[in-house]
């Protein structure tokens, strides 16, 4: 934000000093100004001495002298009347100072009425804010819908809303006031699966169920194909999910980071379906801010942390970070054994979706701790591939691991991946 208010204001200051040049040298131009009239006449005198010369060594006859000397009088009185209007014209220092005044604060209206002032905010106060500005919407939404509840698309329309804040038993009881139109909807469908998914941190009957009658309702829905792709292989149907997406490929743009996700995806499932199938364990499993919030991202997040356990490869255990995680003394009083503690990595230097998590109870703090890239929440991107990493605990109220209101947290320093005996004490308190 300082930065951008620094660039700002350096741009507005080199416009002042392009526009105001004018005012810089006035005592010069005064001065000059001052000493063009007798410049000019001392130049007609000279011309006028010549001529009388010419005159007196026979060259002009008396006639030609008096033209001459008439037209150096009407060019002396020119030249004076051009300087008296360059002198008057010449421009005022209030002039300046309004100018230098009025620019600054009309470029600061003008940023204030078509710009966006809430863009060079800190990213937690634009997040707090449109968090705000959503819940307001969806409870005016919501307050419209009871009034007049026939109403199937603002119902989903709520839903939705419900669902982008994390408020998924709102979001459930929304869906389904939608009526007859749901099962009727492939779209639907795969949005309530996709709810479930993330509010139960995995797939469960009812899940699997509304994932199956959307595909059989159209069977290139894009989000059922993900979801559909993410519980094959959280069965250990390996073959079956990498079927899935081959279908849903297709439909990406070739080339484009979805479409190289999938593959990567794909490739996974088609080397794990040469081997006995396993049913893998779901405890690492992270909702919330783990998962992607798009669409086109979700299935394979799911499917990523669907990975096989099992002991990494020599490259995973070389970039391990491990340590102990401790919750402060002042706080153990505001965390219930039952709380959810997140811990996981991010990247330094990169996007905030985390290189590997991990998920416990604050019951078992604290805890010594270890990730790697079998941890890893999406494809191609592994705690190894980072320069740096930050190690961050939260221990969540909601149970999300998104921040929120009450959450404890604490976080270590920027360390190498293959860092060791890292001590994180969780000491803060969310606002």
């Amino acid at each position: 934000m300082s930065y951008f208010y620094l660039a700002a204001a350096t741009l507005v200051v080199v416009a002042l000093v392009l526009l105001l040049r004018p005012w810089w040298p006035v005592s010069r131009r005064i001065a000059s100004a001052n000493s063009l009239p007798a410049l000019n006449a001392a130049i007609h005198r000279d011309r006028l001495a010549e001529l009388e010369r010419d005159r007196n060594n026979g060259v002009l006859s008396a006639d030609d002298l008096a033209e001459a000397r008439e037209e150096l009088q009407r060019q002396l009185l020119d030249d004076t009347a051009a300087t008296e209007v360059s002198a008057v014209d010449g421009f005022s220092r209030r002039s300046g100072i309004a100018l230098a005044i009025v620019l600054p604060l009309l470029a600061g209206g003008l940023y204030a009425l078509l710009g966006s002032p809430a863009a060079v905010l800190p990213v937690a106060v634009q997040t707090q804010r449109a968090s705000a500005d959503m819940e307001q919407l969806a409870a005016k939404l919501a307050q419209k819908l009871e009034q007049n509840p026939d109403n199937p698309e603002g119902w989903a329309m709520l839903a939705r809303s419900y669902k982008a804040l994390g408020r998924w038993d709102d979001a459930e009881r929304a869906f389904g006031r939608v009526g007859p139109e749901l099962n009727k909807n492939a779209d639907l469908l795969a949005e309530v699966a996709e709810l479930l998914v993330q509010k139960n941190n995995g797939f469960n009957p009812r899940s699997r169920e509304l994932i199956q009658q959307s595909l059989r309702l159209e069977p290139d829905n894009m989000l059922a194909l993900f979801l559909g792709g993410g519980e094959a292989l959280d069965g250990g149907r390996h073959a079956e999910a990498a079927a899935l997406w081959e279908r849903l490929l297709p439909q990406l743009e070739p080339g484009s980071e979805d479409a190289r996700m999938v593959e990567s995806s794909i490739a996974m499932a088609r080397g794990r379906s040469g081997g006995a199938p396993s049913r893998p364990a779901k405890a690492d499993v992270v909702a919330g801010a783990v998962m992607p919030q798009d669409e086109v991202h979700k299935g394979v997040a799911k499917a990523a942390t669907g990975a096989a356990p099992g002991k990494p490869p020599a490259s995973a255990a070389a970039s391990a970070v491990s340590g102990r995680v401790e919750l402060a003394a002042a706080l153990k009083g505001k965390a219930n054994p039952e709380d959810v503690v997140f811990i996981f990595a991010r990247a330094v230097d990169g996007p905030r979706m985390p290189l590997a998590a991990k998920r416990v109870r604050a019951a078992d703090l604290p805890l010594d701790f270890t990730l790697d890239d079998s941890q890893a929440v999406m494809p191609g991107a592994n705690l190894s591939s980072a320069q740096q990493v930050r190690i961050e605990v939260r221990i969540s109220k909601s149970g999300m691991a998104t921040p929120g209101k009450g959450d404890l947290s604490g976080k270590s320093a920027a360390v190498k991946p293959g860092a060791k005996g890292l001590r994180i004490v969780i000491d803060q308190i969310d606002s």
